[in-house]
């Protein structure tokens, strides 16, 4: 990795790293259309179409709809229940099964309410 610098770090969602590597995979056809990304990219995509469960633009704005609400939810987690879009209160348990806060269930319930209405 010489020559390689993190600039920044954010979490993203399935559904945003589909978009960003498709983005991608339309800048490198252009530049290479018989190889436009390479073999793990190309898996990623796969991956991310597999369980996509919204689509981006949804995707961010139901993660910082939930980090705006709750301030002891963190942009990793929030991202985490964007992915997994649990359906009941023990999907919800299981995701912060190691984290130091636990939702009550009115808050779990609450953030229950707020995935149902972004669910297709």
């Amino acid at each position: 990795m010489i020559g390689r610098k993190k600039l920044k770090e954010e979490y993203i969602s399935i559904p945003e790293a589909r978009e960003l590597l498709l983005k991608r995979k339309e800048e490198g056809a252009e530049e290479n259309p018989e190889e436009p990304i390479f073999y793990e990219a190309r898996v990623s995509i796969e991956h991310a179409e597999r369980f996509s469960k919204l689509p981006a633009e949804k995707a961010k704005e139901l993660r910082e709809k939930l980090t705006g609400l709750f301030e002891w939810l963190d942009g990793r987690i929030a991202t985490k229940i964007v992915d997994i879009m649990p359906e009941d209160y023990f999907d919800i348990r299981v995701i912060f099964a190691k984290e130091e806060h636990m939702p009550t269930k009115e808050e779990a319930e609450k953030i229950l309410e707020i995935l149902e209405e972004y669910r297709e």
